[in-house]
């Protein structure tokens, strides 16, 4: 698509978060919209995702984002024109090995139930009961949302962009943003590599890449992207199927089962700050490790393929949504540390009432940049 001259909304990236906030934008009648994404809609770190969706956040904001997916989920095929994701309520398992997890992991639990969400604290031989296959002789108790699953962040992001074309929204594909135009502190245009786009209001929905962004206009935003690998094996009959999505809180290795397969990470390694993201097979050796230390059963199966993503972190590991400090006119939607796809509708739907109707309807407070004055 050819890049417009002029536009009244430009929305960066176009991965979960900011083809979702086109999406409920355009829903609720505004026109104009322009997305700008540097290689193709999905092709960051949306489709390296997990897919994972649950309930066990610390955070009211974000139980309540969780529970407004996965209603969404639920109805995806019948709001998204008969698209397809995929969703599964296969439940996540958290082991927890430390009395100040467990602890942790109650208080969390009183923000949940307080919301309604099901999230249930139970033994090691309730948990052996969910996965088998699974070593639980260093587990204390258990965390199992039988309400939560996964789903398709690809099909789910593509089924986003169809609707807000759908809609009017212009996605100009391939086409990298080189700068923000700021005059008198407010934004007035984006510069990109196929020209520049005049425009009152930019939504940075950069994900791993938001700093950079930032940069373009003056600000230091705290996202701290890093890389995270997943491993594919072969489909492997040694475990029970489906496997919830399984969080060893000890190491941070996760799993899950993919269609007969298991889904694997090692979880985070290393501290560098990465905004590439290629694979790394060299830690294949430290996922199978941390896989075989939990399920035994994994040391037979084969790894198929692999890929590896970005997460972008903040300081906190919570997301950001807030009007840039300084910048009139800019918006964020970043940080989401690996949580944006499952946080995307939410995330769309108040981002779009604050800016259309100027007051979100759910309480944003937490999710401010104002929490960092003091770093």
């Amino acid at each position: 698509m050819t890049l417009p001259r002029t536009a009244g909304i430009v929305i960066i990236g176009a991965g979960a978060i900011g083809t979702a906030i086109a999406y409920h934008l355009a829903r609720k009648g505004a026109r104009d919209i322009v997305i700008l994404e540097r290689e193709m809609v999905g092709a960051g770190s949306t489709s390296k995702a997990a897919g994972g969706i649950r309930v066990e956040f610390p955070l009211k904001v974000e139980v309540e984002f969780s529970l407004r997916g996965i209603e969404f989920f639920k109805r995806f095929r019948d709001e998204m024109g008969g698209a397809e994701c995929d969703f599964r309520q296969e439940g996540y398992l958290f082991l927890l090995t430390t009395e100040a997890d467990v602890e942790r992991f109650r208080r969390n639990q009183a923000v949940q139930h307080a919301l309604g969400a099901d999230s249930r604290l139970i033994g090691p031989d309730d948990a052996r009961q969910l996965v088998p296959s699974m070593r639980v002789d260093d587990v204390l108790a258990a965390v199992w949302g039988p309400q939560d699953g996964h789903a398709s962040p690809n099909d789910v992001v593509q089924a986003y962009a169809a609707q807000a074309r759908a809609r009017g929204v212009k996605i100009v594909e391939e086409t990298a943003v080189t700068g923000i135009e700021v005059e008198r502190g407010r934004v007035v245009g984006v510069q990109t590599s196929a020209g520049r786009i005049a425009t009152p209001l930019c939504i940075n929905a950069a994900g791993p890449w938001a700093p950079l962004v930032g940069e373009m206009a003056g600000l230091k935003l705290p996202v701290d992207p890093r890389r995270r690998h997943i491993f594919v094996t072969d489909a492997f009959g040694e475990v029970r199927h489906p496997i919830p999505l399984l969080t060893d809180r000890s190491t941070g290795f996760y799993c899950r089962s993919e269609q007969g397969a298991v889904l694997m990470s090692a979880g985070d390694i290393g501290t560098r700050t990465e905004y590439t993201a290629t694979v790394d097979w060299g830690m294949l050796e430290e996922a199978v490790r941390k896989a075989v230390n939990r399920i035994p059963a994994l040391e037979s199966a084969q790894v198929r393929h692999a890929w590896a993503g970005l997460r972008p972190l903040t300081p906190d590991e919570h997301a950001i949504i807030d009007w840039a400090p300084g910048v009139e006119g800019l918006f964020l939607a970043i940080g989401f540390c690996g949580h944006g796809f499952q946080h995307s509708y939410a995330t769309g739907e108040v981002t779009a009432e604050w800016l259309l109707d100027g007051k979100p309807s759910l309480d944003l407070r937490e999710l401010s940049m104002s929490r960092f004055k003091g770093d």
